[in-house]
C-alpha cells in the first residue's frame, strides 16, 4: 500500500511537469530531416510542436541507451549462461554420487579404524 502511495506521489507531479512543459512549448517549428540541403530537404519541412520534438529526442535517447546497455552486457549474460550450465552439470554429478556416499558413511561408522 505504501509503495503505491509513494509511486503516485511521484507520478502525479511528474505527469503535471510533462503537461506544463508541453503547454509552455507548443509553438510550432519547421522540421526537415535532410542535413545535406536544409534549404530544400528531401522530407519536409513540416510544422511540428516543439514539445513533440523534445519528447521524441528524449524517447529516442532512452531507447538507444537501453539497446546499448543490452548489447554491452552480452559478455556477462554469456558468462552467466556458462556458469549455470556448469552448476547444473556439477549438481547432476553430485546427485549421481550421493547414494554411494550414504553407503560409505554407514560403513565408516562400523569400521574400527575410524
Amino acid at each position: 500500500m505504501l509503495k503505491r502511495v509513494v509511486t503516485w506521489f511521484f507520478l502525479i507531479p511528474l505527469a503535471l511537469l510533462f503537461a506544463f512543459f508541453a503547454l509552455a512549448n507548443r509553438q510550432e517549428i519547421m522540421l526537415g530531416v535532410d542535413p545535406i540541403s536544409p534549404g530544400s530537404p528531401f522530407i519536409g519541412p513540416f510544422p511540428v510542436p516543439l514539445f513533440i520534438v523534445i519528447y521524441g529526442a528524449l524517447l529516442l535517447g532512452i531507447i538507444l541507451g537501453g539497446v546499448g546497455a543490452y548489447f554491452g552486457q552480452h559478455k556477462k549474460r554469456a558468462e552467466l549462461r556458462a556458469l549455470r550450465k556448469e552448476h547444473q552439470k556439477l549438481k547432476q554429478q553430485m546427485d549421481a554420487q550421493e547414494p554411494a556416499h550414504r553407503q560409505d558413511d554407514g560403513l565408516a561408522l562400523l569400521d574400527d579404524r575410524v
